[in-house]
């Protein structure tokens, strides 16, 4: 005989099976819902970048089974595209922002530095640069490129001797960031009279 046919409701059946019993909730609408997986994915990306993660691990990362990622998705690399045109939207509102005040290079590390996001974006960024050879992100990738110097061109009104040399440090803080060498700097004396140019304050 069916638990059903017992009259037994699913709190009971939990609780016979040692399952513990979760309170009824409104289902999470279908946009949170897809806004959690997207964050997720950029943890996940993030870490081992679009080669080295599996939609089964970003599905471990959002407490979801993989056939719901790719229901919602498709496939890894529309996930992956997903996640990297947000993140560049982020890095483009911030840099916009730099370049909207006065271009003024003696002043751009403070600012591009005080600006900028979560390091895990920085990652995701990278980590799309390095899977250029995927011709969908490497599209991805050329237009978050041409978003920048567009920005800087149309924004800020930069020569392109200024534009050279404000994605040239601006590329390189990021790449600072991204990789922790900060954090790291007893192992790598070396750098520190590079991060003094960088970060003249620190």
């Amino acid at each position: 005989m069916t638990d059903f046919l017992r009259g037994r409701n699913t709190h009971e059946i939990a609780r016979s099976r040692g399952v513990a019993s979760v309170a009824m909730t409104s289902p999470i609408p279908r946009e949170a819902r897809r806004e959690q997986l997207v964050q997720a994915a950029t943890t996940a990306f993030a870490q081992k970048g679009y080669y080295g993660t599996s939609t089964a691990q970003v599905a471990a990362e959002a407490g979801v089974s993989q056939p719901y990622i790719i229901q919602v998705f498709g496939t890894k690399e529309a996930l992956f595209l997903e996640v990297h045109k947000r993140a560049g939207s982020l890095v483009s509102e911030q840099m916009r922002t730099v370049a909207a005040s006065a271009f003024d290079m003696t002043r751009f590390t403070e600012a591009y530095r005080s600006a900028l996001i979560d390091r895990t974006l920085l990652l995701v960024i990278l980590q799309g640069f390095a899977a250029s050879s995927v011709p969908a992100i490497g599209h991805s990738a050329r237009k978050l490129f041409s978003e920048m110097y567009e920005i800087l061109r149309d924004d800020a009104g930069a020569t392109p001797d200024q534009a050279r040399d404000f994605l040239a440090r601006g590329i390189l803080i990021n790449t600072v960031l991204a990789i922790g060498i900060q954090e790291h700097i007893d192992d790598n004396p070396w750098v520190k009279p590079l991060l003094d140019v960088i970060f003249p304050e620190s």
